[in-house]
């Protein structure tokens, strides 16, 4: 139990003195022991039933708590208590203080994003600019228990208040802080190109890859010509924002609406939105025609695409069979399987 507190303590402030808080235990220790071996010289043999009865009556005197049942007789016995008395007020008033202290410590840390986090299977988010508050909103909007994570080069964490999201203060490049992010059990990690520097962000990518080569990353990326580098990173989707806003465009000059449409499908603030699930026994072996004819009669989604072995198949044809392993892309109002 000891080793636990200590572990914690360590945790929670490294720079904390384990030597003093050891000395200090030792010296409570020590002290129980002495005074439950002199209470039992100086007082009759029938006032304590042996040395547990001695250090019994040691610790509620020592914590002030006195029940009452034991108590001392003799001057030589009752001076013991005095300075046992005492010295427990000094101990626990400085054990007091000190807890109040590392707790005002512990949120400070915390605020400062100087904690490492304790999740499992989070989200990991790398840099802070304009969009990063949206894409922690959208997340914590899906309701889908996962944590979040943000690793940021900023003063003081955003969201203090939430308990789901973690902040650690560095660079998203940074070995160190990666790992205080818990970077080895993460589930996902999204990298946004803070400073419009995608050489920034390939690094990041390149670290976490090395740390974690089963974690699934999503990167934003500035520049077309840069794709390469973040393919050759093992990155696991690339989002191109110049390849995104001229598509989007352009689209939308020929077919007005189109920008509202993609707004909605990605937003989960809006009526519908793109959601995945694995196939299902019965899915198995229909046609793409029949498994969305079916999904709209009974749960009114709208299947509009497979993704195989890691390939999107969008619109497939009518007579596209749907196999074990397939994932099944659809659009509905809410999360329907």
């Amino acid at each position: 139990m000891l080793g636990i507190l200590i572990n914690f303590l360590k945790k929670v402030n490294p720079e904390i003195k384990i030597k003093t808080l050891n000395k200090i235990i030792a010296g409570i220790i020590f002290l129980l022991l002495v005074t439950s071996t002199l209470i039992l010289i100086v007082e009759p043999e029938n006032r304590f039933n042996g040395f547990l009865d001695a250090l019994w009556w040691s610790i509620v005197t020592i914590t002030t708590v006195g029940y009452g049942d034991k108590y001392p007789i003799t001057v030589a016995g009752r001076i013991i208590a005095i300075v046992l008395m005492l010295t427990g007020i000094g101990v626990f008033g400085a054990v007091t203080a000190n807890i109040a202290d590392l707790l005002i410590n512990l949120r400070k840390r915390r605020e400062l994003g100087k904690l490492p986090a304790e999740f499992k299977n989070h989200i990991i988010i790398c840099g802070w600019c304009k969009k990063t508050d949206d894409v922690i909103k959208q997340i914590l909007n899906e309701k889908s228990n996962k944590n979040i994570v943000l690793v940021a080069n900023i003063e003081s964490n955003p969201y203090d208040e939430n308990r789901e999201v973690h902040f650690i203060k560095g660079e998203i490049d940074s070995e160190y802080e990666l790992k205080k992010a818990g970077i080895m059990e993460a589930d996902k990690v999204i990298i946004l190109n803070e400073d419009n520097n995608d050489r920034s962000t390939v690094l990041a990518a390149l670290t976490i890859e090395s740390l974690n080569p089963d974690i699934y990353s999503i990167v934003e990326v500035n520049f077309r010509e840069n794709r390469k580098h973040f393919e050759n990173a093992n990155v696991d989707e690339i989002i191109v924002n110049e390849e995104i806003n001229a598509g989007l465009l352009a689209r939308t000059a020929f077919y007005t609406g189109t920008s509202r449409i993609i707004a909605e499908l990605v937003s989960n603030e809006k009526d519908n939105e793109i959601y995945m699930f694995k196939s299902k026994k019965n899915d198995w072996n229909l046609s793409f025609i029949e498994l969305v004819n079916r999904y709209k009669k009974e749960k009114n989604i709208i299947v509009f695409a497979v993704i195989r072995y890691n390939e999107v198949i969008i619109n497939p044809s009518v007579d596209f069979k749907i196999n074990k392993n397939d994932i099944i892309v659809y659009i509905g109002v809410e999360k329907q399987i």
